[in-house]
């Protein structure tokens, strides 16, 4: 029987990400009162955004509450970023 590798490749990492991405603006759309796409445009501006995608933070383990925890704290320190 062959050892299973449990190394996670940057494709499942990115699908992880995408899909926790897309379930916190969902939620933040919703509580903003914005459209999906309005929601998603100030996010991928955001540097929340670019640590999401930055496989090192480990942030696409984390649920869409977490990212959006981090994401509002990103808005109320640097509110112009967005």
């Amino acid at each position: 029987m062959a050892a299973k590798s449990n190394t996670v490749s940057d494709k499942q990492k990115n699908c992880c990400a995408i899909n926790i991405m897309k379930r916190m603006l969902i939620k933040y759309a919703q509580r903003s009162n914005l459209s999906f796409e309005d929601a998603m445009y100030d996010f991928v501006k955001s540097s929340t955004y670019e640590a999401l995608f930055d496989y090192d933070t480990a942030i696409w383990k984390e649920g869409p509450d977490y990212l959006m925890a981090l994401y509002q704290e990103e808005q109320q320190t640097h509110p112009s970023s967005t």
